[in-house]
């Protein structure tokens, strides 16, 4: 009782912290948008799985996964650029260095979109054989490249975040699964044909594309960003080198990311098959769904350690990320011991016997995700610090060196449980690197500004 007193004391200190207050705010606003988008990619994937049955259910989340794939190699999915000069910029209240950055990376995103779409209709033919697509799933691949065009959204993600408008991204974040599931009720309703599933995917992932669009251009207007604002693009490379150097570095950290998960799953349908891809497909989403408070909590924890690094506060800065990481540690444990108790029961409940398989890979890839959020913050911290290198070394060797090793061997022998183990050895690795690297940049920091020592 009185540890357990001590803790509840601990967590009252800790959130009469005004910054660590507002990020957990912040974070509730996305928490109860996800928490219905949650339910509703349940559902959506409860009447996918029983509709089409295993071997049809893992060509379409490949499908899927393919379009993500290429717009995530193609386009620069990083709103960090945003954030950190972005903020810089609103701290100087320069509204013309802020009016650039945004055409700035506006355009990028246009330009990504533009090549993503290439890329898929290139790649699929040559991809689609591997992985048992028919010549007319091919076709439907190379048709659902377009969606990029409505998906580059990592400039308006990255204004609403700076501008404090989490309320706005939780109302956002719940429109695509509801389209998503009630287009996919109405192909169930109607017995369509598997190109129906595809396009109920499409439509609802373009309706919430163009509407996070227009928040952020809403939000910019309201809050008198864009007066005086030109559409003119000419020299802004030449006043954004800096800019530039960051987005090419935090966007391959975060291509590497997305990519790895929707990688795995390619390897796993051509070493095992697509039955095997859909479990693990299947443990992995019902894992991120369980997880997402840690990538809320990492998006709404962002804007405050880049205002935090404009003003050199590094000892709230250090505060902050023992704080987080602390609760992190105990809500990720409680949500292992959670899934291990429950989770058989629920994949039977949900996705009938034949998805019984995805219990093992769900539990190590909830562990894994476990391990994961523990260090949600040190990735927030070395972005605002100016130092997006280190997270994409860091990534890269563990990628390179630990997960696609450990992936090809174990999946080849033991599926998509296999995948799973490669997955957490990955994960543990990368918080002990990104937790040292961390603190070594917070030492040097805090050297140059004695206050921050003091603090």
């Amino acid at each position: 009782m009185k540890f357990a007193g001590s803790i509840v004391s601990t967590l009252r200190h800790w959130f009469g912290d005004g910054v660590f207050r507002r990020i957990f705010k912040n974070a509730g606003y996305m928490l109860s948008g996800r928490a219905a988008t949650g339910l509703l990619s349940l559902a959506t994937l409860t009447l996918c799985a029983r509709t089409l049955g295993v071997e049809q259910f893992g060509i379409l989340v490949l499908v899927q996964t393919f379009g993500q794939v290429t717009a995530t190699l193609a386009t620069f999915q990083s709103p960090q650029t945003m954030i950190r000069y972005g903020a810089m910029a609103l701290q100087r209240e320069d509204t013309p260095a802020f009016q650039s950055l945004v055409k700035l990376l506006t355009a990028i995103d246009a330009v990504g979109g533009v090549f993503a779409v290439c890329v898929g209709f290139v790649i699929a033919p040559l991809v689609g054989p591997h992985v048992g697509w028919s010549p007319e799933v091919i076709g439907y691949a190379q048709l659902y490249s377009f969606l990029v065009f409505f998906t580059a959204c990592a400039t308006p993600t990255g204004v609403l975040r700076l501008l404090d408008r989490f309320d706005l991204l939780a109302i956002q974040t719940t429109m695509t699964p509801l389209l998503r599931l009630i287009g996919i009720s109405t192909a169930v309703l109607l017995h369509a044909p598997f190109w129906g599933y595809l396009l109920a995917w499409f439509f609802a992932q373009m309706a919430g594309g163009t509407t996070l669009t227009i928040l952020a251009w809403r939000e910019m207007y309201k809050k008198q960003r864009l007066v005086g604002m030109t559409f003119s693009f000419a020299g802004l490379q030449d006043s954004h080198w800096g800019v530039l150097r960051f987005l090419l570095q935090s966007n391959l950290y975060s291509a590497l990311l997305i990519l790895t998960g929707h990688i795995s799953t390619f390897l796993i349908g051509y070493l095992a098959g697509p039955a095997s891809a859909g479990l693990y497909k299947l443990g992995r989403d019902v894992a991120t769904v369980l997880t997402k408070p840690a990538d809320l909590l990492n998006q709404s924890v962002s804007p405050e350690f880049a205002r935090l690094a404009s003003r050199d506060a590094w000892g709230e800065f250090s505060r902050l990320i023992l704080r987080g990481a602390s609760v992190a540690a105990g809500a990720g444990g409680i949500m292992v011991l959670v899934v291990i108790t429950v989770g058989d029961l629920f994949l039977h409940t949900f996705f009938g016997e034949a998805f019984a398989g995805a219990y093992v890979p769900l539990v190590v890839l909830v562990a894994a995700a476990g391990v994961s959020i523990i260090g949600f913050p040190m990735d927030a911290a070395l972005f605002a610090m100016g130092r997006a290198n280190l997270p994409l070394r860091v990534s890269m060797s563990v990628i390179f060196v630990v997960q696609l090793p450990l992936l090809v061997v174990l999946a080849r022998s033991y599926g998509s449980a296999g995948a799973g183990f490669a997955v957490l050895a990955a994960a543990a690795t990368t918080l002990v690197t990104m937790s040292l690297l961390t603190f070594h940049q917070l030492r040097q920091r805090t050297a140059l500004v004695p206050d921050a020592v003091a603090a």
